[in-house]
């Protein structure tokens, strides 16, 4: 199982939602100024001639809130692997605070107290992102939360 959280669980969600921005999203992002300095954009936009023309084929729930949830997912994923699934007192603020902050933030858009327009899809990808690695890895998951 460890394998496959790693591989599968962090790896494979990580470069699956940053490949939806660098296939689909506006090249118009931050990242693709990132590329351009790093010389790595005539590289970008030969894989994006192949792919680009494809975009109106997804729902947009799959370009603009899937990636969010499965970088989070990727996230609590990797945490829970590099805490060999333990879930103890002392890291919980690091296997939450990536979900808090996405949760929290989507939420502070409705009030406006964070730039953006709230999204509910947005807040059920964080969500699940969060949850799911929980579910996943039920069998593999000890929590012990007693203070030493």
């Amino acid at each position: 199982m460890k394998v496959k959280q790693l591989y599968i669980g962090h790896i494979f969600t990580l470069c699956s939602g940053s490949l939806i921005y660098i296939l689909f999203r506006t090249p118009s992002l931050r990242m693709f100024f990132w590329f351009e300095k790093l010389h790595f954009l005539d590289f970008i936009k030969s894989l994006r001639s192949f792919t680009i023309t494809n975009v109106n084929n997804f729902p947009d729930f799959v370009l603009y809130s899937l990636p969010d949830g499965l970088w989070v997912f990727s996230y609590v994923s990797f945490i829970l692997y590099q805490w060999e699934n333990k879930i103890k007192s002392e890291n919980l603020v690091w296997i939450f605070i990536i979900p808090i902050i996405s949760i929290t933030s989507e939420l502070g858009q409705i009030i406006k107290i964070v730039p953006g327009t709230f999204d509910i899809t947005d807040l059920l990808m964080y969500s699940l992102g969060t949850l799911l690695p929980f579910l996943i890895y039920h069998k593999s998951i000890t929590i012990n939360l007693k203070h030493v």
